[in-house]
């Protein structure tokens, strides 16, 4: 759970971060790219916190 939850305050602080930057505006696959984001900070809490 807390691994989502990290993945999504990561996507969203990224998005605002990007925002910010003009980087949002050049990005053809929003969703897509924030979602992943999120997931690959999530999978990176959980590898980190739970791994070998």
């Amino acid at each position: 759970m807390v691994c989502g939850l990290v993945g999504v305050a990561v996507a969203v602080g990224l998005r605002v971060i990007f925002l910010l930057t003009g980087l949002d505006a050049i990005l053809s696959f929003r969703l897509f790219t924030y979602v992943a984001l999120g997931v690959i900070a999530a999978l990176t809490v959980w590898t980190l916190v739970f791994g070998p």
